[in-house]
């Protein structure tokens, strides 16, 4: 076997790796990143002097390297969980030249000249002393990579990714952390590619900082996307195709002078039309319904239900977390915010008791989803206080409130889009506390997580879902995601709900099954309060109703005393008063 074709096949376990790396940020959390080629330098460059210098064995080698990519990366993934997309890209190409010019400047990595003689790798006291033998040793790697990719995506932590990707707010509305998530993710990703590193040093046993730069780290980006994002086995493709590939073309009988641009244009032509008739990759899959799973498979013997839903079924499902048991009221004090010096909500004091249905009603722009905000958490106060029973959550975030049992949702219907009905409801009954990284590698009993899936789908059968299962959220109708999506705070089991116009745009037999749905709730002692513009909805679902207008609480009552009020029927109508 010649030298060439071992050292292609002993690149491309590397570069696969660095693929699996790049779409576990990009193709499952939904993370652009432009420094990856830094964090593969991270890992070769510790991996290098380790074995170069010191004398030590490969796993140790590799382990630092990786270790030292991860923390690299962890201010990056810090700015992920802070920072719009836009800014995060800006982010990551800044860290990408700070490393390259580190490489080139330090005198630990060899300046510009790099680290040359880089001697084969020992492993447990064996010493690798061929091409084959070490391309085999990263195959090798390579495959112990792809499985712990496969148990992240597959886990808990890999739905929650998902989920980030698609709607961070709606995830946060769950009490799902999304900076603890985002940075972890950047985390592992970068220990990969430091693996990755270490890997291709010992593979070619010379290194320079003119190896990572940023047309690398483009070259990673094309074999995530080219292979297919959010898949396994894209990065094996993909990597196929861009290392693989200008190879082959190199063997083409071309003039030498003309060589090299015909088979950038070649190449360049192929890779477009992939894309055009592949826009997801050529492993990625088309958008469009799954294949359902049987209802056999997935609900117990024991539970029965009629096919058109029942609530009381449904309340037996949700679990008990952030209810204690105790009713409790969700109440504010003094609550106060301005934008650019305008009062959105001005002194607001009120209190939202459990086992009645409270409605905040006002004209356009009087504050209701801004004082929704300030409740719930998304939006922190300038003056005031917030408290959910006894409790003061004032400082909480919106996730850390969730978990304490208050829960929103959106004026927009904010679904995970990207995954499927039953995937939406799982994440909401997932606990937190099984979607850590580390988490995932502690053995649980596939028993339960079979009953997880289970009460998902019974409750989704509870709202009348379950014939949709396993249909794309986003492939649903309109008043089909509504039910989703209170079936989906459902799953969470709290015990307070801010729910923001929950029968806009729904029929009135989709309405009846809302209302019927806020009522079995009621009953069972929780905390509602919902903005609505229809008074017709407010007299149908509401016990008490507090009327703003321009930030302020201008009174409350019931429905009736309320509305027929001539003067604020004719403020929320926008017409003169008397």
């Amino acid at each position: 076997m010649s030298y060439y074709l071992i050292s292609i096949l002993g690149l491309l376990p590397v570069f696969i790796i660095l693929g699996i790396s790049f779409n576990l940020l990009l193709g499952y959390g939904g993370l652009l990143s432009i420094s990856q080629a830094g964090f593969f330098g991270v890992g070769a460059y510790a991996t290098a002097i380790l074995v170069k210098d010191y004398n030590a064995e490969l796993l140790p080698a590799l382990f630092v390297g990786g270790f030292l990519a991860a923390v690299v990366s962890i201010s990056v993934g810090y700015a992920a969980g802070r920072l719009s997309d836009e800014f995060l890209f800006i982010v990551t190409i800044a860290v990408q030249v700070v490393l390259v010019e580190l490489f080139r400047n330090l005198s630990l990595t060899g300046r510009s000249a790099g680290i040359s003689a880089i001697p084969r790798p020992t492993l447990f006291g064996y010493q690798f002393s061929s091409g084959v033998q070490v391309a085999l040793l990263a195959w090798i790697f390579c495959a112990l990579v792809t499985l712990i990719c496969w148990r992240i995506v597959k886990s808990p932590y890999g739905r929650l990714l998902r989920a980030l990707r698609e709607d961070v707010p709606a995830a946060r509305s769950l009490g799902k952390s999304a900076l603890g998530t985002k940075v972890s993710v950047f985390a592992v990703s970068a220990a990969l590619a430091g693996v990755a590193g270490g890997l291709y040093a010992t593979q070619i046993m010379y290194i320079s900082p003119s190896e990572f730069t940023l047309d690398r780290s483009v070259e990673i980006l094309s074999i995530t996307i080219i292979g297919g994002l959010g898949t396994l086995w894209g990065p094996y493709v993909g990597a196929l195709v861009v290392i693989a590939l200008p190879e082959l073309l190199s063997f083409a009988d071309i003039p030498d002078s003309v060589a090299g641009p015909v088979n950038g244009i070649i190449y360049t032509l192929i890779v477009l039309v992939l894309l055009i008739f592949r826009p997801t990759g050529l492993v990625g899959r088309r958008p469009g319904p799954r294949a359902s799973k049987s209802k056999a498979a997935l609900q117990p013997s024991d539970f029965s239900h009629d096919e058109g839903g029942n609530p009381d079924d449904l309340f037996a499902l949700m679990p008990s977390r952030g209810h204690d048991g105790l009713e409790k009221s969700l109440r504010c004090e003094g609550l106060s915010v301005s934008f650019n010096g305008i009062k959105a909500v001005n002194d607001v004091t009120l209190e939202i008791r459990p086992g009645k249905i409270t409605a905040l009603v006002g004209p356009n722009g009087a504050g209701k989803t801004t004082l929704f905000n300030l409740l719930s958490g998304a939006l922190k106060s300038d003056t005031g206080r917030t408290f959910y029973g006894e409790r003061d959550i004032s400082t909480l975030t919106i996730e850390k409130r969730a978990r304490q049992g208050v829960v929103r949702s959106f004026q927009e219907v904010r679904l995970f889009d990207g995954l499927t009905v039953i995937e939406n409801m799982h994440i909401a009954l997932t606990d937190t506390r099984h979607e850590s990284i580390l988490s995932q590698f502690v053995p649980r009993p596939k028993r339960k997580q079979d009953d997880e899936l289970a009460k998902a789908y019974l409750m989704l059968q509870s709202l009348g879902l379950d014939g949709v299962s396993d249909v794309l959220a986003g492939e649903l109708s309109y008043a089909e995601q509504k039910m989703l999506m209170i079936g989906r705070l459902l799953a969470t089991g709290a015990s307070c709900y801010l729910l923001d116009e929950p029968m806009s745009g729904l029929d009135h037999v989709a309405r009846a099954k809302v209302t019927e749905l806020l009522q079995r709730m009621v009953a069972e002692g929780t905390t509602i309060c919902i903005v609505e513009h229809s008074m017709q909805v407010v007299r149908e679902v509401a016990s008490w109703v507090v009327f703003l207008d321009q930030g302020s609480v201008l009174t409350e009552g019931t429905p009736e005393d309320v509305i027929s009020d001539p003067e604020l029927t004719a403020l929320y109508f926008g017409r003169p008063t008397q």
